[in-house]
């Protein structure tokens, strides 16, 4: 299996990359492809031809998307959206990891996967608008809700 991973200089790419070892695994950093240019997400999914992609690529400094609101949603929703159009178009599965900010945190048992989602900040917002977009897109991805 090919296997592509947006993200893979990051805090869980870099685990991905270390510990999976069966497949054939391609791992790009934000400097190989940032994901809020739609074209080079098309091209390097286009090259690497991966049975799955990770998408593991976020901005994920909360505060931050707070004061950058408009970075939050570019990184973390329209990048998102065009992995997620690449993988289409290139008829990969999608991997989407995701984060339990999608959800106000009033719950008093543990959330399911079928649940409202009701973000409180911008970086909960910005997930919560990729996991609904992508899902539009790739009907049948796998979206991982992280804490």
């Amino acid at each position: 299996m090919r296997v592509l991973i947006f993200g893979a200089t990051g805090m869980l790419g870099k685990a991905l990359m270390e510990r999976w070892s069966k497949d054939v695994v391609i791992g790009l950093g934000n400097s190989q492809a940032d994901i809020r240019h739609a074209d080079k997400v098309m091209e390097v999914v286009e090259s690497a031809k991966p049975d799955w992609i990770v998408l593991a690529a976020a901005y994920t400094d909360v505060d931050g998307c707070e004061l950058n609101p408009t970075l939050a949603a570019s990184v973390n929703t329209q990048g998102a959206i065009n992995v997620a159009r690449a993988a289409t178009a290139c008829h990969s599965r999608l991997l989407f990891v995701s984060t339990d900010y999608v959800f106000d945190g009033k719950g008093n048992s543990p959330y399911e996967a079928t649940d409202v989602r009701r973000p409180i900040n911008e970086y909960g917002k910005s997930k919560a608008h990729a996991e609904e977009k992508i899902a539009g897109i790739v009907p049948d991805c796998c979206i991982v809700r992280t804490s």
